[in-house]
């Protein structure tokens, strides 16, 4: 995927996220209450988290060790299926957070091989995610203390939503006419 796309990609996302809190915040809070104790969640990021992890290991290079990178697949499966039946606390936030560190990598790849003009715009934005996907890695429950605040005031939570849309539409222009 190329950086313009990637750009694109998070902008409709970004955007899509501040419009709907903006046009319907109370299905936004209702989610963030949710979220943390809801399974499916969980359970996609921590299939992701190891799909994204298995597709890393293969890719680097591991010595000796080459010659079982084959295996790598199946361990990721049994790393899942070990998540799921032996983790008392699969929480989705935690899960998430793993998601956004992993996700991570090849976006900054991308972006620092392309040499486009303000990549660092989708390098930057990447490292804040991964300050935030470390925050929740490590405490999990850091996700509803960092929302609290938004909830309980409506005027910083609809500026909030204002600023998600307004990013969303710099990084659509970006990707459409500087990434191009």
């Amino acid at each position: 995927m190329s950086l313009q796309w990637i750009s694109i990609l998070l902008g409709v996302l970004a955007t899509a996220g501040g419009l709907l809190g903006i046009i319907k915040p109370n299905l936004i809070t209702r989610f963030a209450e949710l979220f943390p104790r809801s399974v499916v969640p969980a359970l996609v990021f921590t299939a992701l988290c190891c799909l994204l992890g298995a597709y890393e290991a293969h890719s680097m290079n591991m010595g000796f060790l080459n010659g079982y990178k084959h295996f790598i697949y199946f361990i990721a499966v049994a790393v899942f299926a070990a998540s799921v039946i032996y983790m008392k606390e699969l929480l989705a936030p935690r899960a998430l957070g793993g998601f956004l560190l992993l996700i991570a990598v090849p976006i900054i790849t991308v972006a620092k091989l392309s040499e486009k003009p303000f990549f660092q715009v989708i390098v930057a934005l990447v490292y804040v995610w991964i300050l935030y996907g470390l925050i929740l890695l490590m405490s999990p429950w850091w996700f509803r203390r960092l929302y609290k605040p938004f909830e309980n005031n409506p005027a910083l939570f609809k500026a909030v939503a204002f600023a998600k849309t307004a990013l969303g539409i710099v990084l659509i222009l970006l990707g459409i006419f500087v990434y191009a």
